[in-house]
């Protein structure tokens, strides 16, 4: 998982007759990776980092941006982005059910960001320009499992920017090319002006994850 990054001197603990060789395998692409690599030289949380320079860049997705929502941000690697690259933001939030470790000028919540008590947590910072999902869920093996959780994550996630954007808004969320989301696509097209499917070349190549970039909401 790119959300749970190794670092070299973790991973040397690790006796390799304990591993199998599909788990020596891993470790060794791991620390090749030319992303890992950068993310620990340069002190982010994981190499999803890049990922989201790479969106950033392509669509100019900071354009007239002063308040961003993370979903599902932990351990922070798009929070730092956010923090770093919007100096005077006017808020920056976060949520994870996973604790997280501080980050300036990031407002981060603990909890469900479908519950009651967040969405009246959130009442204070109004409308976002900015609403980002990295989440995955927890992975079962089985594809069609997977895909349908996965799915209704970025389906959630896309109802709940479309209440909480402001007009000309976006929206980016991480899903799977691994099942039918032609439905969900439907919705993106009627509320946003433009919607692409984008994969960062940090992505690695055997991924199936893709994000959906929906920008400029349009009421």
């Amino acid at each position: 998982n790119d959300n749970n990054l190794l670092k070299n001197n973790d991973i040397m603990k690790i006796k390799n007759k304990s591993l199998n060789e599909k788990s020596k395998k891993w470790l060794k692409r791991h620390l090749d990776d030319e992303f890992v690599k950068k993310s620990t030289s340069l002190n982010y949380r994981s190499r999803a980092a890049y990922k989201l320079l790479e969106i950033i860049d392509k669509f100019n997705l900071l354009h007239n941006v002063e308040k961003v929502l993370d979903l599902g941000s932990a351990p922070g690697s798009w929070s730092l982005i956010i923090s770093e690259k919007l100096k005077n933001a006017k808020a920056i939030v976060a949520i994870d059910l996973l604790a997280m470790k501080p980050i300036n000028n990031v407002k981060f919540y603990k909890c469900d960001f479908l519950s009651d008590k967040f969405y009246t947590n959130i009442n204070e910072f109004g409308a976002f320009d900015l609403i980002l999902s990295d989440i995955s869920p927890n992975l079962s093996g089985n594809k069609t499992s997977d895909f349908l959780r996965s799915k209704e994550i970025v389906e959630n996630a896309l109802d709940f920017s479309i209440k909480n954007l402001r007009k000309d808004g976006n929206f980016v969320a991480k899903y799977f090319r691994t099942g039918d989301i032609s439905d969900l696509l439907s919705t993106a097209k009627k509320n946003f002006d433009k919607v692409s499917s984008f994969k960062p070349k940090s992505s690695r190549i055997e991924s199936s994850e893709i994000y959906l970039v929906c920008l400029r909401k349009k009421q």
